[in-house]
Order: C-alpha cells, then structure tokens, then sequence
C-alpha cells in the first residue's frame, strides 16, 4: 500500500465520559465518501494518553472494521517503554493495522538523547510485524528528532516515514533531503500543508482534515496536478480553521467543529474543556473561507 495523500488523526468520540462507539462509527461512514487516503487511530487528537488499554483495543476495533482495505489504516502505538511498544505495535498488526506511528518518548525527557531515542525506534522496527512511522511532535513532547538522526533511522527497511509536527519547513525539507528514497515524510501540521508539499512530503496528516477532509484533500490533488495558484489560494482559506482547530482552541475546539460539520464531535475527557459557547461563531465564520464548507453548508449546523 503506498503511503501519501491525506489522513484525519481521528478523534475518540465520548458521551458521559465513556466511549461512543456507535459515533465513530458514523463519522467512518461519511469520512469514507471523501478522498480520504486512509485515518490515524489514537493519534494525539484521538486522546490517545487518556484512554486506557481496554479502550485503546476497543477503538481499533471499531476502526478495523470501519475502514475499507482500500484505506490506509495507521495506528499510534507508541509508549514510553520500548518493551510496552513493541507489545503494543505487535498487538494492532495481529487486528489488522497497515502500519504504526511511534512517538517519541519524552517522560524522561533529559535521559532521550539522539543515541538512546535511535536504539528505541531500532529496536521497535526489529521487533515490529507491521512498518512503523516516526512521530515527531515537539510541542508535545519537548523532544525535536533532528533530521540527521531520522536520516539514519530512515535507513531501516522496517522503519517506513516520519510525521512531522514541528511546523518546520527548513527542518521538514532537509528530513526530505537526507533520508532514503521512499522514505514518506508526512506533514502533521496543516498551516503548512501546501509548503510541505512543494518540499517533497507525501501528504499530510491533519487535524482539520477531520472536519473538511475534502478541503484538505483538494489542495494535494491541485498541487498534484500543478495548478500553485489554486493550491495556495485553497491552503490560505483553511488555514485560519486549521490554527483555530489546534493551537488556539486545541482538541475542544476541534470536536466543536467536527459538531457544526455535521460529524460527531462531542466533548474531550477531562480535564480537557470544549471551549466557550461564543467560540461557535467564530468557527462558523472560519468555515464560510472554505470552498467546500460554501458547496455543503446543508452539513453544517448553523
């Protein structure tokens, strides 16, 4: 299966607190309409930290049978030991995942040196059934993978790309440039979508691809078929969504989203909040700069 093009770092669906599965199955339903290239399970906005091992499987689950074999489906596997990641990584391949996304990890966040951080993703490809992805994610973490270590990882034929969430384009081209070829280096932030593009990233896996998927998958497609000028024009009007949906309101704002896009939203686990009330016009107005938000305003909940 040929990793690129645009994944949603599915969101968990709660109601009173416990998982609702019947929703993720319905936001399955309608993501599958889109050009969607396939779905990242318990990434970061899936709150992957805050469910526990019986959910974690629970949600593969639904997710396995939810997504065509045509899709990709990756899961976050990764954990703070390198034992408990293997385990786990080897436990979603036996359900029928393609592929993994290992984080870095960051508790010990002192002790994570380039050499320690290199034998940790060694050691989980040796072990791992499936292809695993390197998640960088710095904001999260206070770890940065440099690009010459991923260079040197990207070397490991089990070890097959990279999400990058820095927002770093020099730091996202020069992972591009130094790793192997047929390394796929994924774009994790999507205000800089179509500038990892022009760079050489395969795709990207986006937060707000959760919301307007078909936004974000139209900007590769116009960049795929060289048409800059719409792909730029297209990446300007998300953008304002994409920053409100993560760095300003985070997951909270993100659901209330996915809630006025006609998909499942819901609220966060605590202690995470959805934002105020009043935050509901201002990403109404976000939506009306979108395109596709403009041709499917029957979906969205004004």
């Amino acid at each position: 299966m040929k990793l690129s093009g645009v994944m949603p770092p599915i969101t968990t669906p709660f109601q009173n607190g416990r998982l609702a599965l019947d929703k993720l199955k319905m936001n399955f339903q309608k993501w599958n309409k889109t050009g969607l290239s396939g779905y990242l399970v318990l990434g970061s906005n899936g709150e992957a930290v805050y469910l526990n091992e019986k959910e974690k499987i629970k949600v593969v689950e639904v997710s396995r049978k939810s997504i065509p074999k045509s899709k990709i489906m990756m899961v976050g596997t990764g954990m703070e030991s390198t034992d408990g990641t293997i385990r786990f990584t080897n436990q979603v391949a036996k359900m029928g995942a393609d592929c993994a996304l290992v984080v870095t990890p960051s508790y010990f966040k002192g002790s994570m040196k380039p050499q320690v951080l290199y034998d940790h993703f060694i050691a989980v490809a040796e072990s791992s059934r499936i292809g695993i992805l390197i998640y960088n994610v710095p904001q999260f973490t206070g770890i940065n993978l440099e690009p010459e270590v991923v260079a040197k990882l990207s070397e490991h034929p089990n070890i097959i790309g990279i999400k990058d969430s820095s927002g770093n384009i020099g730091q996202l081209s020069e992972i591009i440039h130094l790793s192997k070829k047929g390394f796929s280096v994924f774009v994790g932030s999507a205000p800089v979508f179509f500038p990892a593009l022009c760079v050489g990233a395969v795709g990207g896996i986006l937060a707000v691809a959760n919301v307007v998927p078909q936004e974000c998958v139209q900007i590769q497609n116009l960049f795929n078929e060289g048409k800059m000028n719409e792909a730029r024009t297209l990446q300007a009007q998300l953008t304002p969504l994409a920053k409100a949906v993560t760095t300003k309101y985070g997951i909270g704002g993100l659901k209330m989203a996915m809630d006025l896009a006609g998909y499942f939203g819901g609220d966060p686990r605590p202690p995470l909040k959805k934002p105020e009330k009043e935050v509901d016009e201002e990403l109404k107005r976000l939506f009306l700069q979108t395109k596709s938000c403009q041709s499917d305003q029957k979906y969205i909940k004004f």
